[in-house]
């Protein structure tokens, strides 16, 4: 048995088509190695400066958050009448299901 696999391995060693087709195959292997080694490469350079321009966003949106509630406990009657708004003396307020009401814009 194992003169007859010796045989046969002498035989396809021995054909350069079989040669040809290993070199080539080694070739492909290669290559297709050097492809995914170089695509994985650039996905992770991706990935990390996919990672820092989120944290630059976070930091940024926490800023602004910040500074809107700043702004927000900043806000008093006097600014607001100081930018044009007026208290309202009796304020009426519309219930569902309370009594019939129509509205209407008026446009005098």
């Amino acid at each position: 048995m194992t003169e007859v696999i010796r045989q046969k391995t002498k035989e396809v060693a021995m054909n350069q088509n079989a040669i040809y087709g290993l070199v080539v195959l080694i070739f492909l292997t290669v290559a297709f190695y050097i492809y995914f080694a170089g695509t994985a490469v650039h996905t992770l350079t991706i990935l990390e400066k996919t990672k820092e321009q989120m944290q630059s966003l976070s930091v940024k949106v926490s800023e602004l958050e910040s500074d809107h509630l700043v702004m927000q406990n900043n806000i008093n009657t006097e600014k607001a009448t100081i930018l044009g708004f007026v208290e309202v003396n009796n304020p009426t307020f519309i219930i569902k299901g309370g009594t019939k009401a129509s509205l209407s814009l008026k446009t005098d």
